[in-house]
């Protein structure tokens, strides 16, 4: 009786075992094929697995004819990623493969994670705020569809989300990657109580860790805050000047992600830079969003923007363009005058010696 108490009680327990087994492969398999679903209306609430999860994270990814970069991109944030957070992909317009790698794409994630939406070609301003008025999270996390998450990124906002539960924004540093793979750390910066202390400091870049990539904002706060529409160069600097005039915000030490530098970046085109650089001047001070002690800055950051413009162009070559912004520096904030660095390349300009003895171009343009 003892040995067939015994057997009985083995196999019950085996038969167990088995269940249990079965059952989780089955869950495995369930999430791996991308069962679960979100429901229409559910606002930050989302059905997954057959559980009801609150979203966290909405990560705002826009891209335009950078499909051949979204596959690293969407990796990096897909490898560590918890229930309560999404990706929302916005196409600007593409004309290249995007539109088929995303589909391609879709399937490292669980249906509902990995969202992706079209518009026509706006800009990446536009596109932003399209992801925003998609996103269910209570925070927005926006990338550039050539940027890379920094393993445990995640986590790192997460809690830094936990310590801070009044923060609207919250950023850490990053790296930027140059063609060649150098790798120069952009640490976060420090906060000052003053609001109007802050501002100053990010325009004068002495926040060098807030950018694109670095920084989690409330949602709630993008209700009046917005990326300024129509303007394609420094559009993030009248995004993030507007956050830290206005919103409480904190910064954390570390790298959270690598922006990739290359030739055909935005960043690096001259003629859009100019072009729009000067208007996100005029929309970054607003008294809508600044008050009056804010708006004195006007004079002294438009000084130095046009300072780096006329640097910009100088080491380009085109001296007598960079000259007119030089001047242009000097009447808007007259003190820049006594910045040797800049005064003497504009000496040098005027007699077309390089600081090596080489001569300058002097190209109208």
């Amino acid at each position: 009786m003892f040995d067939h108490a015994e057997t009985m009680a083995r196999e019950d327990r085996v038969s167990r075992c088995q269940n249990l087994e079965k059952h989780l492969i089955q869950t495995l398999r369930h999430v791996l094929s991308g069962a679960g679903h979100n429901e229409p209306g559910s606002g930050g609430d989302v059905r997954f697995n057959g559980e009801l999860s609150h979203m966290k994270l909405s990560v705002v990814i826009p891209t335009y004819n950078y499909g051949r970069f979204l596959h690293h991109c969407l990796e990096s944030v897909a490898g560590q990623m918890a229930d309560d957070t999404e990706i929302i992909v916005v196409d600007d317009g593409s004309t290249d493969d995007t539109s088929h790698r995303l589909q391609s794409l879709s399937g490292l994630l669980p249906a509902g994670r990995l969202r992706h939406f079209y518009q026509q070609n706006a800009g990446p301003a536009a596109a932003r705020n399209h992801g925003v008025r998609q996103a269910r999270g209570d925070f927005i996390w926006f990338l550039d569809a050539d940027d890379c998450l920094n393993e445990g990124a995640l986590d790192c906002m997460r809690q830094a989300i936990m310590a801070h539960p009044q923060a609207d924004l919250i950023f850490a540093g990053y790296r930027s990657v140059g063609e060649k793979g150098r790798i120069v750390e952009h640490p976060a910066g420090s906060l000052a109580v003053n609001r109007t202390r802050n501002l100053k400091n990010y325009l004068l870049q002495r926040l060098p860790g807030l950018t694109i990539g670095s920084a989690v904002i409330r949602k709630a706060v993008l209700q009046g805050i917005v990326f300024p529409e129509g303007v394609h160069s420094n559009e993030d600097v009248v995004f993030f000047g507007h956050l830290l005039a206005t919103c409480r915000a904190v910064s954390v030490p570390g790298q959270v992600v690598d922006k990739v530098r290359h030739p055909n970046s935005l960043r690096n085109d001259l003629a859009r830079i100019e072009e729009s650089g000067l208007q996100a001047v005029e929309r970054l001070f607003d008294p809508e969003f600044l008050d009056v002690q804010q708006m004195r800055l006007r004079s002294l950051y438009l000084g130095c923007y046009c300072m780096n413009l006329f640097r910009t162009y100088y080491l380009q070559g085109y001296t007598a363009k960079a000259r007119g912004f030089y001047r242009q520096a000097l009447g808007a904030y007259p003190l820049l005058i006594f910045n040797w660095g800049y005064a003497s390349k504009f000496l040098r300009s005027l007699f077309g010696i390089h600081k090596r003895g080489l001569k300058l171009k002097n190209i109208q343009r």
